[in-house]
């Protein structure tokens, strides 16, 4: 064989590296309008498709679910079709502007890191190891058990019958000791990876401390409750109507007038859901208008025309701030002085009032964000929210009917508070100033897990016809990581590498190379902290999982703004972005410094920042992308 082919370890880097790269940028092809008229099924009939990977992912896991396989079409094809792209149109602001990484940026690169690992498990599959069939006991408590036992775990799940006994046992029994050893194991892998990737959302990552504010003044406004008094009626049909009744009823003049038929269209007001959502955010709005007024008020603040040309600028088209932002980047210039360089406003600023202008811009647009997306969800006509919520309960309706009869739905709901109570309480900063670690999510995770457990076993034990629904659908989705016989993507790939030029080839090489060695490193880097967390040294400041190392590298590659009038495009990486992300609701950066360090490298010290794939991306990309939509 020629030695320009590429091993078996080279194909499985580039196949790792390129489905990460094509993930994510299928992600952000939403914020286009025109997203979701190429998407595909089901949201179109047509078998093409713009989307391969979040189409698959869509087909194959999410449209086969018990009760969601049963919603009308018109669930997807008008109600989130259009919710889709009302909020794409609403043309929401870009970390690049407002020169921080915001709550949608940390979230859509957080939603493109975990679903990059089933992608690769449906396109490449989980290769049978024979070994895993053999009889070997695990210690939860030993961190090396651990993770030989999720490897097992997985194994016995896609090529075994491992979830027919998992659920048998849960029918008998809500005490996790009572399961074999390799259950018990595996559960602890989950319950540490869940914690790590709590504590990272929520305490680690930029946008953690908004996030946690949001979630802490949601679960403040959640009717618990009028919700458990209403989940306490015995008939089932009463139950229903009731819960549906005090999310979405709404009681406004419009609602009436619509309903009478004297108007069409009209503003029918909110829903309990819908005020909720509104106070949230409108009270993110009052602290944002209190900064606005703050730098406004301040002797060196941007001049009233400059500020005006600012705000103008927010409602410019789509096309115009694209512009706006290639002419900063090859100018090297703010997007502020930029902005002011193409209106009629002076583009003088002195450092102070430029740093002023940066802040006054960002508040604007976060402004301007949270009252785009009240209009979509909560003003809009017709309101596509409440009622795909509706088609939901429909759906869902025949397994409510049977959960309402094999588990107590009332004390679930107070289960769920007070977890809700306890993970608010773990996620904020002690009393000393240290941040939380990783081992007091884990704690939180095993103090709350009974819950959990007799849930289960309540319904894997009175809910017989539930349980058969779920076990259909598990064995379904997980045969789609199965390897299959035919050709692999990556022999297709290994092709693709050997139809370039030598001197390509030895540039992609290169790049396959070095994400090789990364991949090595990030996954011995999160081993060593399973081993950190499980052994409960109690201070393990960022927690395991290649993927939180994958989310970081996403945040840190995104663009923005210089932080001086003229000066180099920052990225997600730099420290003023990471600094500027860390201010509380007063507008005051924290002194601490720790939580600021946190953020800075995920993935450990010993750990290579990621190599540059670029070379690799232009020359196959488009080939790999070819390769997904003519897959099975």
């Amino acid at each position: 064989m020629s030695t320009t082919h590429l091993s078996p370890e080279q194909s499985s880097a580039l196949f790792d590296l390129l489905t990460h790269h094509a993930t994510y940028d299928e992600i952000s092809q939403f914020k286009s309008p025109t997203a979701m008229q190429q998407y595909g099924p089901p949201f179109q009939d047509t078998k093409t498709t713009s989307t391969p990977i979040l189409q698959s992912l869509l087909s194959k896991f999410i449209l086969p679910l018990p009760g969601l396989r049963d919603v009308s079409p018109d669930f997807w094809k008008v109600r989130v079709e259009n919710m889709v792209e009302e909020l794409a149109a609403a043309n929401l602001s870009e970390s690049y502007d407002k020169g921080v990484l915001g709550i949608r940026k940390t979230l859509a690169t957080a939603i493109s890191a975990l679903m990059e690992y089933p992608a690769r498990g449906c396109y490449g599959g989980i290769q049978k190891d024979e070994s895993a069939f053999k009889d070997q006991h695990f210690d939860p408590t030993k961190p090396d058990d651990v993770l030989r036992a999720w490897y097992v775990f997985m194994q016995q799940l896609v090529y075994g019958d491992l979830f027919d006994k998992l659920f048998a046992k849960a029918a008998e029994t809500d005490d996790l000791r009572k399961h074999d050893s390799l259950v018990q194991a595996a559960h602890e892998f989950v319950v540490v990876n869940l914690a790590s990737f709590m504590h990272y959302t929520l305490v680690v990552s930029p946008e953690g401390p908004s996030l946690l504010r949001m979630v802490e003044n949601v679960h403040k406004l959640a009717p618990y409750v009028l919700m458990r008094q209403t989940l306490r009626v015995g008939n089932v049909a009463t139950m229903i109507n009731g819960m549906v009744r005090l999310m979405l009823a709404k009681v406004s003049v419009g609602s009436l007038t619509n309903w009478m038929g004297i108007s069409s269209g009209a503003d029918e007001g909110m829903n309990l859901m819908q005020q909720i959502i509104s106070t949230v955010l409108g009270w993110d709005k009052k602290e944002l208008k209190k900064r606005l007024e703050k730098i406004e008020k301040d002797k060196d603040a941007p001049s009233k025309e400059q500020r005006e040309a600012l705000r103008e600028w927010m409602d410019q088209s789509r096309q115009e701030q694209e512009e706006c932002r290639r002419r900063s980047q090859e100018q090297s210039m703010s997007i502020v002085s930029t902005i002011l360089s193409l209106s009629s406003a002076s583009p003088d600023l002195n450092e102070k009032q430029h740093k002023l202008a940066l802040e006054f811009l960002s508040l604007s647009l976060a402004v301007r964000d949270r009252n785009k997306i009240i209009d979509v969800l909560c003003h809009h006509s017709p309101d596509h929210l409440t009622q795909a919520v509706r088609d939901g309960v429909s759906a869902y309706e025949p397994m409510i009917r049977q959960v309402h009869q094999a588990v107590d739905l009332s004390a679930t709901v107070a289960d769920f508070q007070a977890f809700m109570d306890d993970m608010i309480k773990v996620a904020k900063p002690k009393k000393e100033g240290k941040p939380p670690s990783v081992e007091d999510f884990v704690h939180l995770l095993h103090s709350h897990m009974g819950a959990s457990h007799r849930f289960i076993h309540q319904v894997a034990k009175n809910g017989k016809e539930v349980t058969q629904w779920f076990k259909d659908y598990v064995h379904k989705v997980t045969a789609n990581f199965k390897q299959q016989h035919s050709p692999s993507i990556f022999d297709s790939l290994s092709t693709a590498f050997d139809g370039l030029k030598p001197e390509d080839q030895e540039k992609v090489r290169k790049e396959v190379d070095s994400s090789r060695k990364y991949l090595d490193a990030l996954y011995a880097s999160s081993a060593a902290r399973i081993s950190d967390v499980i052994s409960n040294k109690a201070s393990t400041p960022y927690g395991p999982g290649a993927y939180l190392a994958r989310w970081q590298e996403l945040l840190d590659s995104t663009l923005v703004t210089p932080e001086t009038a003229k000066g180099p495009v920052r990225t997600g990486a730099s420290a003023s972005v990471k600094q500027e992300a860390r201010r509380d609701v007063d507008g005051e950066v924290k002194e601490s410094g720790v939580e600021v360090k946190q953020a800075d490298k995920i993935v450990g010290d010993k750990t290579p920042e990621a190599p540059s794939s670029e070379m690799t991306i232009k020359l196959l990309g488009p080939k790999f992308k070819e390769l997904l939509l003519s897959a099975k």
